[in-house]
């Protein structure tokens, strides 16, 4: 009992030592030092930490006028650089014109090969230099311990994060995953109830302290705990990433597994990072970039009002994203939070720009518009909205035993009076679920001429 335990207790300290010395040079990434920055970011006050957003802002604004050909000209020699001067890009303004958003650098910035999950149905391949890579991990290894977890504790990953770059499987990412102790044997798409149950025995089989994979399979993970009767031990933290953690999962993923869910959003392209803490609210990274919430014209929404989600990220210089629209509606969240921590925060991403119903008459609902119809209930475990015609909603439902047709009732009643009794609402629970070609849920599929 003594060695294991003392061999578990020193290990993260072992191995960051290791990782500074060996595993970054051989990377060519200072994450763990990144970390250290990050401790002293967060030890400023609000207003020191606003001047070094400033300077940072206006270093990668400086840089790209000088070495990114699109911004050629767009902003003035010397101070006073505005960022609300430069136009909004996307990645398919990125794509198209590729030449014009590398930087004239680029031959010399170290970049890896990243890759997003195409949950609007056009993945998309994209270097992220090796800087900016590093300071979006330290981000999650310096929320990771202030969770309780520390850097080198083992974790096992489940659904296919690709984030973690999988597919690119080098040497320095075996290395980097062998010595952090990240076991990706179970990544997998699959969430029928027999992996899922599978999946989860040998999860908690591995005894280790954080989970960290879609929320979805999670979510499966845990149906299929419980359905088969039984709780299991799982670890001491499970994040979720890639998708929006429904209440329900929540319920169900602490129930089954008597572990601290935490949801966490964020997104390689662009650079943005975020944890719900426990007041209900994402906290932003406010080291790694410039988030702008913007309404249909590109002015600022303010706290609480659904936008389009923009980064600037401050530290990409071999495919800087300077005002990069990500394809996500979210809100703004207080500052400060009510649970103490500083900086800024987003209250909920309610959605991706296409995953919108549109009504008859061209009105666009967001996927919040929807939420508590089916958050409340405690009989829906899952649902997606499907709309092929436009005046017509399929809603596809996994439901629990209680299920019952007062429920049906409220959910078409809570809908029809919310879509302005446009549309015709067809209920069903034998359908299954489409997800992207990444693997994850979608909550609005709409597939509209």
């Amino acid at each position: 009992m003594v060695g294991p335990l003392r061999f578990t207790t020193l290990y993260p300290g072992l191995l960051a030592t290791t990782t500074r010395h060996v595993i970054e040079p051989l990377l060519g990434a200072r994450y763990l030092t990144k970390v250290d920055e990050i401790d002293r970011f967060w030890a400023l006050s609000g207003g020191e930490r606003e001047a070094w957003r400033a300077n940072a802002l206006d270093r990668i604004l400086a840089y790209v006028r000088d070495q990114v050909p699109a911004y050629s000209g767009l902003l003035p020699q010397g101070d006073g650089l505005d960022l609300a001067a430069l136009p909004l890009v996307d990645k398919q303004e990125i794509f198209g014109h590729e030449h014009d958003y590398f930087s004239a650098e680029r031959e010399s910035i170290p970049a890896i090969p990243k890759h997003t999950g195409g949950s609007t149905g056009d993945p998309w391949n994209y270097p992220l230099d090796r800087d900016a890579w590093a300071v979006a991990y330290a981000v999650q290894i310096h929320h990771l311990r202030e969770v309780g977890v520390q850097y080198g504790d083992r974790r096992v990953t489940l659904g296919f994060p690709t984030s973690l770059g999988l597919d690119h499987n080098t040497w320095q990412k075996r290395l980097r995953l062998r010595a952090e102790r990240t076991d990706v044997s179970l990544c997998g798409l699959e969430i029928d109830s027999t992996t899922s149950r599978r999946r989860a025995l040998e999860a908690c089989s591995r005894k280790a302290v954080l989970w960290y994979g879609y929320a979805s399979t999670i979510a499966a993970m845990a149906a299929a705990t419980l359905d088969g009767g039984r709780e299991l031990v799982g670890p001491s933290v499970i994040i979720t990433m890639a998708e929006p953690l429904w209440p329900a999962w929540k319920v169900d993923i602490e129930r089954a597994f008597g572990s601290r869910v935490i949801e966490e959003y964020g997104c390689n392209d662009g650079g943005i990072m975020a944890h719900r803490c426990r007041a209900g609210n994402l906290h932003l990274a406010d080291n790694q970039s410039i988030v702008e919430i913007l309404d249909p014209d590109g002015r600022p929404c303010p706290e609480g009002t659904d936008g389009d989600i923009v980064i600037t990220n401050l530290h990409a210089r071999h495919l800087p994203f300077i005002r990069y629209r990500n394809g996500d509606v979210g809100a703004f969240g207080p500052c400060p939070c009510p649970c103490g921590r500083p900086g800024r925060t987003l209250a909920r991403v309610s959605g991706r720009t296409a995953d919108f119903i549109k009504l008859p008459d061209g009105t666009e609902l967001s996927p919040v518009t929807f939420f508590a119809a089916f958050t409340e209930l405690s009989s829906v475990r899952r649902y997606q909205i499907v709309q092929r015609e436009s005046d017509h909603l399929q809603v596809r439902l996994e439901v629990r035993p209680n299920w019952s047709a007062d429920d049906e009732r409220l959910i078409r009643s809570w809908i029809g009076d919310r879509a302005r009794h446009q549309l015709t609402v067809e209920l069903v629970t034998d359908e299954p679920f489409e997800v992207t070609r990444g693997g994850k849920h979608r909550v609005i599929v709409r597939e509209l001429a």
